[in-house]
């Protein structure tokens, strides 16, 4: 196969803020660098008809050798899809975000020893740093939205035990080299109680999934922009000359407008934000973006031969910058940045050997289709956020609610018993040694 390119919170209950947005910290940590090579969530490199993602980018000669052995395939296949609906499912990407703005609401009541409890028992890092989708933690749990939930309610109350130093070198005016002072420290515990976390989690995102659902009309509406902003770009690049052209060259294919129509709108609202609405906002359009190019994808594959060369240009294309604009840690404006990408590559032919036949790969009608699917996305993800306080009182409320007032009744009771705790702990780390399916595409 071969290409020729034509030329050409407070911390009790709500998150509620009178504050303007607190964009996401840019600082960066290394277990979220988004790279090539390594981001948050292990891939495999892009190869000659190795998959990436759970897409695979292999010629038609290699797919067809691939399909010999169709049981192991149609499996593979399965596990896949299952492992990328619950990359992109928003309801995992409310609860990591639920999690993020409920520590920044502990770090502003000076309660950073909660904060760090909760790392510890997510085993992770620097969430408060971290701007992107698909949280490790969430894989590790299950992938589902409510098993990190479940599995924090279910653990023993906790005592933390705080060293704070009281008298010595440099404390209180003394001097720092002073060779007979010695220093002394109080001890003072703090508990943490796992079912109260988890329940104030829960209110966070509550109001959180109120936001998004009037965060996705304006996504929708940015998204109806795209192609006739990118129409009137390129009738204006036509009309300059070529000195013109030159000395004021077009640097993008359509214009930014989605945080703008967020942020004023937001704006004019009654209703304060939350803190990191903003962050939220523009990860809800990376996930959204990204579940749209998966559909697609699907459907292309579905319809056979008749779209086999837009789907093995479309899966090269989306595979090969997977891991700079939807994994790891990411700059703003990333779905966008992909959107303008696609819209910028010229019309490709594909030409099979093997068949002795080819096609032509159309970037501009492939990016139409995903503008179409995130309308759908839009909407299915607009009755989920409405749902969402539904899902809370049906499901994890009932047995929180259960759980407090076993304590109520039970003062010595700390909840779940260490040996419970131990189990969940073994089905975690059982579920994470999991491999991660591959073969969706394939």
């Amino acid at each position: 196969m071969r290409c020729i390119m034509f030329a050409a919170m407070t911390a009790t209950a709500t998150v509620m803020t009178a504050s303007a947005f607190v964009p996401t910290p840019r600082i960066m940590h290394p277990a979220y660098v988004a790279t090539p090579k390594q981001t948050h969530m292990p891939l495999p490199h892009l190869q000659r008809g190795v998959l990436v993602h759970g897409i695979t980018a292999a010629s038609s000669s290699t797919r067809r050798q691939l399909s010999s052995s169709d049981g192991n395939n149609s499996n593979n296949e399965e596990a896949a899809q299952r492992h990328n609906d619950a990359r992109t499912d928003v309801r995992s990407f409310v609860t990591q975000r639920a999690i993020q703005s409920f520590m920044y609401l502990l770090t502003t009541v000076r309660d950073p020893h909660s904060v760090k409890w909760m790392e510890d028992f997510l085993d992770t890092k620097n969430q408060l740093n971290f701007h992107g989708t698909g949280a490790g933690y969430l894989e590790r749990f299950g992938g589902t939205w409510d098993a990190p939930l479940r599995a924090m309610m279910n653990r023993p109350k906790d005592v933390v035990i705080v060293s704070a130093k009281r008298s010595g070198k440099g404390h209180k005016g003394w001097s720092k080299n002073n060779p007979y002072l010695e220093d002394r420290y109080v001890e003072f515990e703090i508990d943490i109680d796992p079912v109260s976390l988890t329940s104030r989690i829960l209110s966070v995102r509550e109001q959180i999934s109120k936001e998004m659902h009037q965060d996705l009309d304006f996504l929708a509406e940015a998204n109806d922009l795209i192609l006739s902003s990118y129409f009137a770009i390129a009738k204006a690049n036509r009309e300059k000359s070529d000195m013109e052209m030159i000395q004021n060259p077009s640097h993008v294919a359509f214009e930014r407008t989605a945080v703008s129509i967020m942020e004023q709108s937001a704006f004019n609202s009654a209703v304060a934000s939350s803190p990191f609405r903003k962050g939220n906002f523009d990860l809800l359009y990376n996930l959204c973006t990204q579940a749209s190019i998966h559909r697609v994808l699907r459907t292309l594959k579905a319809a056979g031969e008749d779209k086999e060369i837009s789907y093995i240009w479309l899966s090269r294309f989306y595979t090969s910058r997977v891991a700079d604009y939807f994994d790891g840690d990411l700059q703003y404006g990333m779905a966008d940045d992909f959107m303008d990408e696609l819209l910028r590559e010229s019309p490709t032919v594909i030409y099979d050997d093997e068949r002795k036949t080819g096609g032509l790969a159309d970037p501009l009608g492939l990016a139409e289709q995903i503008i179409e699917e995130r309308r759908d996305v839009v909407n299915e993800w607009k009755a989920i956020m409405a749902n969402i306080p539904q899902d809370h009182t049906e499901t994890i409320r009932k047995e929180l609610l259960d759980k407090q007032m076993m304590a109520w009744s039970s003062p010595s009771s700390t909840g779940t018993t260490e040996s419970a705790a131990a189990a969940e702990t073994t089905t975690s780390t059982a579920e994470t040694n999991q491999e991660v399916p591959i073969g969706e595409f394939e």
